[in-house]
């Protein structure tokens, strides 16, 4: 299961959306590094398609996508060198698939700030920085034993490789993330995509800035990927999604959307399967083959995989059933070359 860290500044809201994301109870006290160790929560991904398919199903059980979220003790200026305790704190940092930078937007002079301001540009670019400088340590001790190699030939693709990590260090002294480096075609051979993921850079990670908003206060000008006002999402947690219509407020909350956007931004999707005993989704990357989805569910599935019979989702709501979408011409029978797409309601025939 892939995992989205929370990095942020102490005291940005990360532990607060951490439980309002996992309805778990975490520490979220007014002073820093409240948080320590990291603590993991998993989290169903909302997906309307399944309860819908459940009713029309009759099934006993829905079972949704999930991801996993980290709360990471907050980082403060000088931790690729140590400060805060940022060694321990950018080691689990290194452990998530993928990063959501919480950034304090907000105005409130009763919640402290360890800069003593809010600045959420100047704090992102302290986020970063100790993120860059964390990366640049890891690539000056890996580059110099690449360059041995070349020279003994032992690695034969080392020349490649040193390019690529020359690259990537020019990107991080220009302050831009390792993942602004996009590899040409030419030379993204599997082994060498393997190979620059196991440097489990920081910012070759996928990246989503979060700006935590107060949307009835003062709140300073950011460029953020996705604005959430986190005390307000806790204060309307509890409400069902006809509650919240009731209200003026949209069905889907704030943090559904943003757990749906962590999703896609992890290059993920679903593929669904729907009867009598559960309606479910089945995570997969997009780009993976019929058999490799079909592995999904059971390895030897893959091995032993004939063919995945389609049916699009929204046929499958048009039409009621499985058994009227056959009637009706829209289920397709798909073979190992097929490529699933999001939404397709399958059901996958292999052999003994």
């Amino acid at each position: 299961m892939l995992s989205i860290g929370l990095v942020g500044l102490p005291n940005a809201g990360k532990s607060t959306l951490f439980n309002l994301i996992t309805k778990r109870s975490v520490p979220a006290e007014n002073f820093p590094f409240c948080t320590i160790e990291p603590t993991d929560g998993v989290v169903n991904v909302p997906d309307f398609r399944i309860h819908e398919l459940a009713k029309l199903s009759n099934s006993q059980k829905e079972v949704y996508a999930a991801i996993e979220f980290k709360d990471i003790a907050g980082l403060v200026k000088g931790a690729s060198q140590g400060a805060g305790l940022g060694n321990q704190f950018l080691g689990h940092i290194r452990e998530a698939d993928m990063i959501l930078l919480v950034v304090r937007a907000f105005e409130n002079d009763n919640i402290i700030h360890v800069e003593n301001r809010v600045n959420p540009e100047d704090d992102e670019e302290i986020l970063l920085l100790e993120l860059i400088l964390a990366d640049q340590s890891v690539l000056q001790k890996t580059l110099p034993r690449l360059e041995k190699d070349l020279k003994t030939t032992k690695d034969k693709l080392a020349d490649t490789k040193i390019d690529i990590l020359k690259r990537i260090l020019g990107a991080l002294e220009d302050m831009k993330p390792a993942n602004s480096i996009i590899l040409d075609t030419k030379i993204t051979d599997v082994e060498i995509l393997k190979w620059r993921k196991t440097l489990n850079l920081l910012t070759d990670k996928p990246i989503i800035r979060l700006a935590n908003i107060n949307e009835g206060g003062k709140n300073q000008k950011y460029a953020s990927d996705f604005e959430l006002d986190i005390k307000n999402e806790l204060d309307l947690s509890d409400l069902s999604a006809e509650e919240r219509v009731d209200l003026g407020l949209d069905s889907t909350s704030g943090l559904e959307k943003l757990i749906q956007t962590c999703f896609k931004t992890l290059n993920l999707a679903t593929f669904l399967t729907t009867g009598e005993t559960e309606s479910r989704a089945w995570t997969f990357n997009n780009g993976m083959s019929a058999p490799e989805c079909a592995g999904r569910i059971h390895t030897d599935f893959e091995k032993k995989f004939i063919k995945a019979e389609v049916i699009k989702y929204s046929d499958y709501i048009q039409f009621g059933s499985r058994k009227a979408c056959i009637e009706n011409g829209k289920m397709l029978q798909m073979g190992k070359d097929y490529i699933m797409q999001d939404g397709d309601v399958v059901e996958f025939k292999v052999g003994v």
